[in-house]
């Protein structure tokens, strides 16, 4: 078999480089070397597939592939596990400009090689439009600064995805908690709309966000951060006294998001409490991001 001569790759690279620019080339090479290694992946899972369905067992697929049974069982037929992402009551939109952030934020993650769209990128996105960009902006925050933090702190990614990475469980918790705020707030319950300030208010006050952290890290003043967005929302209203109740003694409702239970989003029950699986793994990440220092 003639394997894939060093050459023909190199032409490849010539052929999608944007310029003679050096740099362009490492774009380009980077790109290549990307889709070799994925068409490469893909040929091992075919001729895997069709190793099981002509009856071969997983002892004598992993003797050949010099793993053990385990092991070739679950590189070949475990599934990732469903992505969390945001429930929000159907009378909640997000505004197109807190859209246009998000959209973003999955934009820089994926250039990035971010595994996932963390609470730092959403940070970042909001610089894109709307009241949070303005607040950022004039509290002298930067993309390029946030994406230095996000390094500094969390470790640099990797080359750029292929595909859009899902949203953390902290990012999911946020664009909820951000909801949560604009509803508790909002003067129509029955038409609510959340906008760029509300999640800022979540990210920047949330003491256990990514966000937070970066906006610590790069020497923003908090407070100066709520005196800003105390023009646009208010940051301690008065709850309802019929939420809280219901809050506290309903055992169908997440006791730290809120979000009602469905198939989606199922609970974890203890005495007095429950939590549901998108708050369990933000728990869990925070709580591995301490034991790291």
């Amino acid at each position: 078999m003639d394997p894939v001569s060093f050459d023909h790759l190199l032409a490849q690279v010539e052929a999608i480089a944007a310029s003679d620019d050096p740099l362009d080339r490492v774009d380009a090479a980077v790109s290549v070397a990307a889709t070799v290694r994925g068409d490469a992946d893909a040929l091992v899972d075919h001729v895997v597939a069709q190793a099981r369905t002509a009856g071969r067992s997983w002892t004598e697929i992993g003797a050949r592939l010099g793993v053990s049974k385990q092991a070739a069982r679950k590189r070949f037929t475990d599934t990732p596990a469903a992505s969390p992402s945001p429930v929000l009551p159907p009378e909640v939109t997000l505004r197109p400009r807190l859209r246009s952030c998000l959209a973003r934020a999955q934009e820089l993650a994926q250039h990035t090689g971010a595994a996932q769209v963390g609470a730092e990128y959403l940070l970042a996105g909001l610089l894109t439009d709307g009241v949070a960009a303005t607040i950022l902006d004039k509290l002298g925050v930067t993309t390029e600064a946030i994406t230095t933090s996000a390094t500094r702190l969390f470790g640099a990614g990797g080359p750029p995805a292929g595909t859009v990475p899902p949203l953390s469980a902290d990012a999911v918790c946020a664009i909820e908690a951000a909801a949560h705020r604009a509803q508790v707030q909002a003067e129509n319950p029955d038409c609510v709309t959340v906008g760029t300030e509300h999640l800022l208010a979540v990210l920047a006050l949330d003491h256990g966000s990514r966000a937070h952290r970066i906006l610590v890290d790069l020497g923003v003043d908090i407070a100066a951060v709520k005196k800003e967005l105390a023009c646009y929302l208010p940051l301690n209203p008065p709850r309802p006294r019929r939420l809280r109740r219901t809050r506290r003694t309903s055992t169908n409702t997440c006791s730290f998001c809120g979000t009602p239970e469905t198939p989606r989003r199922p609970l974890a029950h203890g005495p007095g409490v429950t939590i549901c699986a998108v708050c369990a793994q933000r728990a869990t990440q925070n709580l591995t991001a301490r034991t790291d220092f």
